[in-house]
């Protein structure tokens, strides 16, 4: 594997692994909590740009959802409530 390629592989994981606890973090889940909800599709997630043009994350947890922008979370509030 060439030293970019090497490179590239090892950002990819940091990226995932932020990923992973941004989504433990907004929703109180520890490491294995995360894991398995994200393999058995229990949190969803999209990419989105908000109003400024911001990209991040929209993961969806239950009833409880929360924007992961790259070093920041922000919580989702139902507006019901």
């Amino acid at each position: 594997m060439s030293d970019e390629s090497e490179q590239n592989r090892r950002e990819m994981f940091d990226e995932i692994n932020a990923l992973m606890g941004g989504i433990a973090k907004a929703f109180e889940l520890d490491e294995s909590q995360t894991i398995t909800a994200v393999e058995q599709g229990a949190i969803e997630m999209a990419f989105e740009t908000d109003a400024n043009g911001n990209p991040f994350v929209l993961a969806t947890y239950g009833d409880k959802s929360a924007r992961l922008y790259a070093g920041a979370i922000k919580q989702e509030t139902d507006p019901e409530h």
